[in-house]
């Protein structure tokens, strides 16, 4: 096999045969068993290979390939608690994969690999281990990618043949681009339900046939063909959605009652409006606490006056000043929730700090709010 750019041939095509299948796709083929792998260079990686030469039946070097084995705790499957112990042999193909997975999981920059400190302490963990087996950030790249291919092509055996209630919505970023996330939800033949990102991709504009192409698209492409549920919020272009989803997967096989019930409503967002509504009754009083915690929060030196006054009247709060957000309410009830415990540092900071009192007499003399007082914290 001609690797290019001087690139390092892994030792899995030692037991393995490379064959042509098409243009741009290829197969491996074990020299002893004839199983076949995918070998496609950039969809897929050489790990499969690898994990299958020392357990090959037929192999005649499976024992020496697989190392001398030692006992290991793993933590036990299906949500089960403890840990059982296993036999298990150390190999630089399986650490690989398994800090690729690390770099996926923790969210990693694939330069942390070349970090070293993690290089030292890496080899601590298994002197089996040298620097030199340390994969590059490149490396690593290519084998979360590799990882990626594979899960893909689980999930798409598992989506085969299922309906699948969908979950989506969108939002635009500081940099004004449009982002669109797609959840399907379903049920395996276990009964076991299994929440899966089917797409998290970028959306021209918010308009519900541009949003309904991208959702019609994304199925197909996972080939999906049974829709049961799609839970979206109140917003006025999702109605144009499910008109436009209704429409185009009508004759779809898994189609159910035509769609008549296609659409749901997201309770959370219901449950938004309903307490956003019923907050409006005291809307004057969660003013004035909102706007004495962004005071605190808006520079470092009142802050620290905050905190001094916070000592000085005893309050052991370990609790953060927080803002709340307008289209989650549970972020205002949280907010108020951590103001009530420093209701006596505001009322003092009233009383004694000059630039807190200043601040609020500027805003009520140009007709907006004053301060919180007493009864907007029994208000709240």
């Amino acid at each position: 096999v001609d690797c290019g750019n001087n690139r390092k041939k892994s030792t899995a095509w030692d037991h393995f045969e490379k064959i042509k299948i098409s243009e741009g796709q290829f197969k491996a083929v074990c020299h002893y068993c004839q199983k076949t792998y995918h070998a496609n260079s950039k969809g897929h990686g050489t790990t499969n290979l690898l994990n299958h030469t020392p357990n090959c039946v037929k192999n005649p070097n499976r024992a020496s390939l697989k190392g001398q084995q030692t006992l290991a705790f793993e933590p036990k499957m299906n949500g089960e608690e403890g840990f059982k112990l296993v036999p298990t042999a150390f190999t630089v193909e399986a650490s690989r994969k398994a800090l690729a997975e690390m770099i996926i999981i923790d969210e990693l920059p694939f330069r942390f690999v070349e970090g070293y400190g993690f290089q030292k302490y890496s080899t601590t963990l298994q002197p089996k281990l040298q620097i030199r087996d340390i994969p590059s950030r490149q490396t690593v790249a290519r084998d979360v990618i590799s990882i990626y291919g594979v899960e893909r092509e689980k999930l798409r055996e598992a989506l085969k043949g299922r309906r699948v209630c969908l979950t989506t919505d969108t939002w635009t970023s500081i940099q004004n681009l449009n982002y669109m996330s797609l959840t399907g939800h379903f049920i395996d033949d276990d009964w076991n339900l299994h929440k899966r990102i089917l797409n998290f991709c970028l959306v021209e504009d918010h308009r519900g046939e541009t949003i309904g192409r991208k959702i019609e698209m994304c199925l197909r492409e996972w080939g999906v063909d049974g829709i049961f549920t799609l839970t979206v919020d109140n917003a006025s272009s999702n109605g144009a959605t499910i008109k436009f989803l209704q429409t185009v997967t009508k004759d779809w096989k898994g189609t159910i009652l035509e769609h008549e019930f296609l659409h749901m409503r997201c309770c959370a967002h219901i449950l938004n409006l309903i307490v956003g509504d019923g907050l409006k009754e005291i809307d004057a009083s969660i003013a004035r606490v909102l706007e004495a915690m962004r005071y605190v929060k808006s520079s470092p030196n009142r802050n620290r006056t905050f905190k001094s006054f916070v000592e000085r009247l005893g309050i052991e709060s370990k609790c953060l000043l927080s803002l709340d957000v307008p289209t989650r309410w549970n972020s205002t009830y949280l907010m108020l929730e951590t103001a009530e415990n420093f209701e006596k540092v505001f009322l003092r900071m009233d009383f004694e700090d000059d630039g807190y009192s200043s601040y609020f007499r500027t805003k009520e003399d140009s007709g907006g709010l004053g301060s919180p007082c007493m009864s907007d914290f029994q208000n709240c």
